[in-house]
């Protein structure tokens, strides 16, 4: 299978540059080459909407490799142990 004929059997868009903008748009968002309003916006989607999207076809993203996630998760555990009752 080719990339060319990959492209064309996706089926989320009609016209191949849609196709093709969206799955470049998919490669820059996984790579955080750019932010998800970015890739939301060279779509032509609102950025609800493109995440949207993403949800329905099972794509996880973060802007956070997964140290920094962990990070993250303990530093709002401890604030949150830090709450008045």
């Amino acid at each position: 299978m080719s990339l060319s004929s990959s492209v064309e059997d996706f089926p989320l868009f009609e016209k191949r540059e849609d196709k093709e903008r969206f799955l470049i748009s998919l490669g820059l968002l996984a790579s955080r080459s750019v932010t998800l309003a970015k890739a939301a916006e060279l779509v032509g989607m609102s950025r609800s909407e493109f995440s949207a999207l993403l949800r329905s076809i099972g794509f996880r993203y973060s802007y956070l490799d997964e140290d920094e996630a962990l990070e993250e998760v303990g530093a709002a555990g401890e604030v949150a142990g830090k709450q008045p009752s």
